[in-house]
This record gives C-alpha cells, structure tokens and sequence, in this order.
C-alpha cells in the first residue's frame, strides 16, 4: 500500500509556507523572520488552505511586529526551558559523580520550589509583580524567610533558566525581572576552640575501639582520619575532600623542606584547566600514612613509593576499599556520645563544616592574612574578613605587630603555618593517628641545633 506523503505550499518565499503532516488533516505554519534567523512553527487547527494560509500570514505579520518592538517572538512555557536546563545540570552532577555541590543546590531549587510555582506561566510573561508573588509563596510555603544563601540558590537556578530563554528567543533581557534576596545573612558559624578538638581528637580512638565490628567499624577509623585532616587543613568537607585522589598529593621542595601540596580537582571553586590546590603542615604525613596503612592496595609499600607512583585511587577510602557516601551521620554520632554536639558560643549543632571553620580560624590567628587564606582555602579575602570579624584584629596582625607584608607564595605561607608558636596540630596528628614523626621533619632547625651541641659534647669528651 502507498503510503501519504507530508504536503508543503509555500505563501511567501523564504518567510512563510504551509505543512499537512501525512496522518493528519490539519495544516501547520512555517514561519520566519530576519531578527530571529530560524523558522518557527504553530498550529494553525484549519483544515482548509485558505483559512490555514490566512492564520500563517497573521502569525507572520504579528511576530516581525514583536520583534521590530523588541520583544520575544516565540512564546515557551517556564517549565519546558526548565526541564533543558535540569538535564545540563544532572549531566554535570552525573559527570561529577557526588550529590554535592553548586549544581545539586539548582536543581533541588528548580524541582522543589522553581517549576512547581513558575511552571504554567510564559516565560517572557514572568513580571516583577509574578516574582514578587513567588517570594511570598516561597514564604508561606516553608512558614519562615528562606536563608540569603538559600535565596540565591533559587535566584542562580531562576537565572540559568532566564539565560537559556534569552539565548534561544524566548524572551528578551529587558523582560528579565528583577532578583531580589531577603533572606538574613548568614551568622557566625558553630565552631570549636583549642581544647574542644583536643578533647574530640583524644576520645575518637576508644570511639573506634567501641564501634561493631565490620562497616560501622571501618567507618569510624576512616573518620578518625578524616576530621582530623579537615580541621587541619581547612578543605571543604564533601566534594572537595572526598574526590581528592593520591595522584593529586605532590611533594614540593621549599626553604630545603620536603612540603606536602594537594591538588583541588573538584568542589565549589573548582574550575577546569585552572590549578587550585593548598599547601599542607607537616602533621599530615602522619595523616597520610595512616590512611596508606587502611588502603589494601598499599600493604607492601612506603608513603614515598605510593606520592611517587600517582595512583588514581580516592585518598579517603576504608580498609575494604570502598568510599562511604557520606560522613554527616558518623560525625553527629561522634559529636554527641563525645558531648561536643551543641557550640558554647552560638548555641547551634555542629557540622562538619564546622571543622573547616576552625582550620581557617588558626590560620587567622597564627598571622596569616586574609588575601594569603583566600589562596590556601580558596574563599574571598572579603568572605573571610566577613565570617571571622570576630577576629578582625589578628586579620591584621602584620600591621599591628609591625612585622610588615608576609607575601602570598608558598614559602611564606608555609613558613607561617610550620613555624608559629603554640602550634598544636602536630600535636592533635600524633593524638588520632597514634603516630609520630620524625624531630627532622617537625623542626629542621632544631634538629641542626641539636646535632651542633652534641658534635661540641662529643669533642669535649674526648679531650
């Protein structure tokens, strides 16, 4: 049997022509225009040519109208552009491989709160007051003001999707409204003093001892590492930290001293072809053997062979070999049977960001300034001057001290994170690891002092 063929009848050359699809008996419209550059096609629901070739030529005529005005051409409703936006972004989080991070945020704000409210309207029809009505909503919705960062989660997501319909002719930026975020700022964050992660660190190995044999148990000695390496070096908890691989731990030579470097390959600041990465203290020698000691691929080889060889392995893995998909549970477990869940200055639960606080709360007052931190934890000088206020004098503390400007390379700020006073991360290595290290690494100067005054000793004797 033959089978139909579509029919075309063009109406005007290169801007207007009629298509009847071979299962059906309606006509479609094709149309263009020069501003738009693509054709654009409608329904016109008439069976006969004539009536079809009239509605074609007005939705011709209409829409080089809209867009001698200006305005958007092709009308697309909020939630189709939503939904193109969401598959880039599940791509990304799919090629990410963690439930982490900036992406994530978007599209629990489109799936929750964007597409449900935002979904039926025009997306060129999306006004000042239609937004506004949202924010209001979004309110009543969750019974409180959403946080500012929440807030402009939701404002990113909403841009992405703006982005795409100005891009593709579905609205025109002068119809963008305006974004507004009335969410209170963000707090000092919950965190631990001095004595508070000594007595965390000193009670994590009778926590393992406790745990039940089997995961709970490989968990709790994987977290034995893990919060202490954060508190250390300030690394973001979560995509940073736990896609951190062996390859990307170097071993650099300054001032004559083996210094350890983490490449950040992935995480919130994380951008591709862009090298980000933090200088170590030298606790995390310590920190890095004990996690060689629970990998099962390293039993029969040194730190050094594993740093030379640039495994493609993930860094924080327990002694089977598999990563957990998360740490939050474990640590509130930790936190409450150690009674350290609630901070005495803020009154809120600890997480583990807190851990990173803390990190960045040392590096403040061992005289690190703000524009050297941002290197080192990958957060704006202004962010930190901004959520540690509360230490603003020792974010001056060359000033004030009349030391001068202390340089932003690596030399200075590992001569500053090494060699400060009243260092106890050595310390709270040698508390959770149950390892030392060598007198040479922790202080090579002392360690020259020392061999001086005993070569003069043994001379002395032996006259």
């Amino acid at each position: 049997m033959r089978h139909k063929s579509d029919e075309t009848i063009v109406v005007k050359e290169h801007a207007i022509r009629l298509v009847r699809r071979a299962d059906s008996q309606y006509w479609q419209a094709h149309y263009k225009v020069d501003q738009l550059g693509k054709w654009i096609r409608k329904a016109t629901k008439k069976t006969e040519l004539a009536d079809a070739k009239a509605i074609a030529e007005e939705l011709w005529m209409e829409a080089r109208i809209l867009a001698k005005n200006g305005q958007a051409v092709i009308s697309k409703r909020f939630k189709a552009v939503a939904e193109i936006v969401q598959a880039d972004l599940q791509a990304k989080v799919d090629a990410d491989k963690t439930r982490r991070g900036s992406n994530n945020d978007y599209l629990s704000a489109l799936r929750g709160y964007l597409v449900p409210y935002f979904g039926s309207y025009n997306i060129n029809g999306i006004t000042q007051e239609v937004f506004n009505a949202f924010c209001e909503w979004r309110r009543q919705k969750v019974g409180r003001e959403l946080s500012h960062s929440a807030q402009a989660n939701h404002n990113a997501a909403l841009n992405l999707v703006f982005d795409l319909a100005v891009e593709r002719g579905y609205m025109n930026s002068s119809q963008r409204p305006t974004l507004k975020n009335t969410g209170p700022a963000a707090g000092r964050r919950p965190d631990f003093s001095h004595s508070e992660m000594e007595r965390l660190l000193a009670y994590l190995p009778s926590w393992v001892e406790s745990g039940r044999a089997g995961r709970t148990r490989m968990i709790r000695e994987l977290l034995a590492v893990y919060v202490p390496f954060a508190a250390t070096t300030g690394m973001r908890t979560g995509t940073e930290m736990e896609l951190l691989e062996w390859r990307h731990i170097e071993v650099h030579e300054i001032a004559g001293e083996p210094v350890l470097y983490a490449n950040i390959q992935h995480g919130k600041t994380a951008k591709k072809n862009t090298k980000q990465g933090a200088v170590l203290h030298r606790s995390c020698w310590l920190y890095l053997e004990k996690l060689r000691q629970l990998a099962p691929e390293f039993k029969d080889k040194t730190l050094n062979e594993v740093l030379k060889e640039k495994h493609p392995l993930r860094l924080f893995r327990m002694s089977d070999g598999k990563q957990p998909e998360t740490f939050t549970k474990q640590f509130k477990q930790l936190l409450e049977d150690s009674e350290l869940l609630v901070c005495t200055i803020t009154g809120e639960e600890r997480t583990l960001y807190s851990l990173r606080h803390y990190a960045i709360t040392q590096l403040v007052t061992k005289g690190l300034t703000a524009e050297q931190i941002q290197q080192q934890v990958r957060t704006s000088a202004t962010m930190i001057a901004k959520h540690y206020n509360h230490l603003n004098p020792l974010l001056n503390a060359d000033k004030f001290s009349g030391r001068g400007e202390a340089g932003t390379d690596e030399a200075a700020i590992t001569r500053i994170m090494n060699q400060s006073p009243n260092d106890n991360l050595m310390h709270f290595a040698e508390l959770s690891t149950g390892l030392s290290l060598a007198l040479v690494m922790q202080n090579p100067t002392a360690t020259s002092e020392l061999q001086e005054a005993l070569r003069r000793t043994r001379g002395s004797n032996s006259n």
